[in-house]
């Protein structure tokens, strides 16, 4: 079905997802499927009451399936429908869930929006909590995404103005998970708002070595440079960045205002 989605055969990737769930039903495929309804629906509206019957099915056969409290929370989100959406949310908290990680970062997603900081802090310190609870049963990525929920809470700290219990978040985040691109960028830029360039240029070394792909390192190193009057550095960085990432708009711009 996913094959025929990406081909733009739907009607044959609804076929062959209706197929499947007639021999066999199971949380994947019925999750696959609503997002199917919700991608490809031509101009019609979507049809809310298919797609929340397909995720609740999905949550009957497996109600500790990850995907389908995430997917089906940021549907309910993207349509504003708060309340609705917080509740699957921590439905999936309460559950115990297998992708653990998604759901305390979908309910934190929630919270930002919202503009409550420091519920959406809380949500994402629990969650970190319960991630190194069970990391020692998470698959590539299940940690991929705990990655990216220690990343939104080092980002949050930073955004306000609290560079020191963001850098506690990157670094923690570091020994748990390795070299992650995301968590060595923001360990540099909390270095660099404290004040500490030599330490920040050294993370921002591994981040770009970790994934030379990453632009907004290039960027936020390159910016860094001129800042501090290092202008040939910078002018490097940005052209590094822009060969690896030549699409990338904000490494442009950064290059153009040199």
């Amino acid at each position: 079905g996913k094959v025929e989605e990406r081909l733009g055969n739907i009607a044959r990737a609804r076929d062959l997802y209706s197929s499947s769930l007639s021999m066999e039903p199971s949380a994947p495929t019925l999750v696959a499927y609503a997002m199917l309804e919700l991608r490809h629906t031509k101009a019609k509206p979507v049809n809310r009451t298919i797609v929340r019957r397909l995720f609740e099915e999905a949550l009957l056969l497996d109600r500790r399936h990850g995907p389908a409290y995430n997917a089906y929370g940021n549907m309910e989100l993207k349509m504003g429908n708060v309340k609705e959406a917080r509740a699957v949310f921590e439905r999936g908290v309460h559950a115990n869930c297998t992708d653990v990680a998604s759901v305390y970062h979908g309910l934190a997603q929630l919270e930002l929006r919202l503009g409550n900081l420091e519920v959406a802090r809380d949500v994402l310190k629990r969650g970190l909590l319960v991630v190194q609870q069970n990391a020692g049963t998470m698959d590539t990525n299940q940690r991929g995404r705990a990655v990216f929920l220690a990343h939104t809470l080092g980002t949050l700290e930073l955004n306000t103005h609290r560079p020191l219990d963001a850098k506690v978040v990157f670094e923690e985040g570091i020994v748990r998970h390795g070299n992650s691109s995301q968590l060595l960028l923001g360990a540099a830029l909390c270095e660099g708002r404290l004040g500490n360039e030599d330490t920040a240029r050294e993370l921002f070394e591994r981040a770009v070595k970790a994934d030379s792909k990453h632009a907004q390192a290039w960027q936020a190193w390159g910016v860094m440079e001129m800042r501090a009057g290092r202008i040939k550095v910078a002018k490097t960085l940005f052209e590094c960045g822009i060969q690896t990432r030549p699409t990338h708009g904000a490494l442009w711009h950064a290059y153009a205002t040199m």
